[in-house]
């Protein structure tokens, strides 16, 4: 049987070469059925299926062979595969969505929303909206980050009538651009959801909250101070602010953030307790008295007895013999209740001290409020406090007198950018991964280019006229992403998918460890598409002093097999031997060589070798 099988075989391989294709096809036909699991018959078989026109039927092996790869973890081999069968097939759905999830699941994120999108497009064509939805909640969920999809997503909820799931979806895309501290796209973003949910008023409140309470408050704290210029007198923001500060571990500026609210709102007896604490943690046992002796009735009435516990056990730490300390301690746990052990324990030193003092017992009746001078405060910011923030007290102090003085004039947005906002503002949705963006991105985001000559050759890689795709080349992958494009790229040029090699190498010289590697790899598939200007042109320009051995041998094999393939004879033999001469094991450079020379023994003959061969 074996013997069989290897004279089939060697019959399929010599009539795949030779033809006809018909007679190949019927031996790799007899292949597959006799060896069903090897692979590469499959492979063959597709090959001359395409070339003899069958697509419909090359589908049907290629398919086999990708959900084998994939079936296995081979995702590469089956992206390569389904890569090909959508060069026959290219508005075909199914294999868009193979290849989305098999990018997504080997982490080729944009590969996978570009899979995502050509699907998306389909179906948005086609007014099959629950599809689309679905299509791009699979794009949010493949990159979180990414401001389009989120935007996309949210609107098209909306249009689809899933307000609630729209709402959501805005809420974390403003979450995520105010993080990223984008004030100028997250006040476009809030115009934009102004419009949509009028009923939402306090949207950026709401945002600024949530991250608050998600312990990112170093995110939430310029937005609060933006909201504080145009609305001092909201009593929400400031409880939020003070939030943010003590989440912060800032003490200096919740201090402030204290006397400022108490200006706007005296009589709220949590600021005044906060106030007070803040004073006894900073061990001002004067002022804390002094402010106490205005509100304590007030706080004791208001039942913030834990909170009064605490200020007295702070004071009382700072000064253990403190008679106005001690007096204050005893009256919260008379009033606390329950406490009999603590009260005759304060009594007996409260008795003790005044015995040494001289001074008569004050019974524990309430304090009169009126009598006692009221502590400056609530006097706005010392010249020795610390900035709050970007926005000093003082600032708002101003501009709430500007406000009660021109009413009218409060027509800024929140983050202060935007001035005359009556205009109508609408966001237009482009969803095209060719162009930007219309919310403008942090600079941060966008990372600097390297410096050297290195550089200028990726420029001339991404000018050279290349089927272009819409993914855009990466600016930062790990090392993970980078091995992954190059292994996709090495497997794309095997099948001799060019232009997707292509793409693929240039996404992987991202990392720098193999940029020059992936460069070499470019101009091969240059060469590959019949290229050879552009192919010489960029290994030319890879070839530099100080380049390692490695390298400079690398650039200059590939550049002698463009020559070849150029017609550049005497080229191509200088540059193999300049290898020869540093490296002489380097790949088939001698076998080469030999070829070369033994063809030019050959065939360069003189008049003089001919001398005796006369015809007579």
């Amino acid at each position: 049987m074996s013997s069989k099988i290897d004279k089939l075989r060697e019959d399929a391989q010599k009539l795949a070469i030779k033809g006809p294709v018909e007679k190949a096809i019927k031996a790799y036909e007899q292949l597959v059925s006799l060896e069903p699991a090897a692979l590469n018959h499959r492979q063959r078989l597709a090959d001359l299926l395409i070339k003899a026109g069958r697509p419909d039927d090359a589908r049907n092996e290629l398919e086999v062979i990708a959900k084998n790869f994939s079936s296995n973890g081979f995702y590469l081999k089956a992206i390569a595969i389904y890569t090909k069968l959508q060069g026959l097939f290219p508005g075909d759905i199914p294999i868009a969505l193979n290849l989305a999830a098999l990018n997504e699941k080997h982490g080729l994120t944009a590969n996978a929303l570009a899979e995502y999108k050509r699907v998306y497009d389909y179906y948005d064509k086609n007014s099959e909206t629950e599809e689309a939805l679905k299509i791009l909640e699979k794009m949010q969920n493949v990159d979180a980050q990414n401001v389009k999809t989120r935007l996309k997503l949210a609107e098209a909820y909306f249009s689809a009538g899933k307000t609630d799931e729209s709402y959501a979806v805005f809420s974390k895309l403003a979450t995520l651009l105010q993080e990223r501290g984008d004030t100028a796209a997250f006040s476009k973003l809030n115009l934009r959801i102004q419009q949509l949910f009028p009923t939402k008023s306090g949207f950026m409140l709401e945002i600024l909250s949530e991250q608050v309470a998600g312990g990112n408050a170093a995110s939430a704290v310029n937005g609060l101070q933006s909201m504080l210029r145009t609305n001092p007198s909201d009593k929400r923001i400031w409880e939020l602010i003070i939030q943010a500060y003590k989440q912060l571990d800032q003490p200096q500026k919740v201090k402030v953030a204290y006397q400022h609210f108490l200006k706007y709102f005296p009589d709220d007896l949590s600021a005044k307790a906060g106030l007070v604490f803040c004073l006894a943690s900073e061990r001002d046992l004067n002022g804390a008295l002094a402010l106490l002796g205005s509100c304590e009735q007030g706080l004791i009435s208001g039942r913030y007895l834990d909170e009064l516990e605490g200020i007295y056990r702070l004071l009382d730490e700072i000064d253990p013999i403190n008679l106005q300390v001690l007096e204050g301690f005893r009256r919260i746990y008379v009033e606390a209740g329950g406490k009999s052990d603590e009260v005759a324990s304060l009594e007996t030193r409260i008795k003790a001290l005044r015995k040494l003092s001289g001074k008569k017992a004050v019974p524990p009746t309430p304090i009169e409020q009126e009598t006692l001078e009221e502590p400056d405060y609530f006097t706005g910011q010392a010249s020795d406090e610390p900035e709050f923030g970007e926005v000093s007290f003082e600032d708002v102090d101003t501009e709430l007198t500007e406000i009660k003085r021109h009413p009218k004039s409060d027509s800024r947005n929140v983050a202060g950018a935007l001035e005359g906002s009556e205009e109508e503002v609408e966001i237009e949705v482009d969803f095209d991964e060719d162009t930007d963006f219309e919310f403008p991105l942090d600079d941060a985001a966008v990372s600097a280019p390297e410096e050297g000559w290195l550089d200028a050759i990726g420029d001339m890689l991404d000018k050279i006229a290349t089927k272009t795709g819409k993914v855009k080349f990466a600016s930062t992958l790990d090392g993970d992403d980078a091995q992954s494009h190059y292994d996709l790229g090495m497997a794309f040029m095997e099948m001799g998918l060019f232009d997707e090699s292509f793409k693929e190498f240039r996404q992987a010289t991202a990392d720098p460890r193999r940029r020059f590697e992936c460069f070499v790899f470019q101009s091969v598939c240059l060469r590959g598409k019949g290229d050879l200007a552009n192919a010489e042109k960029v290994l030319r320009s890879l070839l530099k002093p100080g380049n390692s051995l490695e390298e400079s041998c690398s650039a200059k094999y590939e550049l002698a097999l463009t020559c070849e393939a150029s017609g550049n004879a005497s080229e191509y033999v200088k540059l193999l031997s300049e290898i020869d001469a540093t490296n002489r094991n380097f790949r088939d450079v001698r076998s080469r060589l030999d070829a070369a020379h033994s063809d030019k023994d050959a065939l360069d003959f003189s008049d003089d070798d001919l001398k005796g061969f006369d015809i007579m």
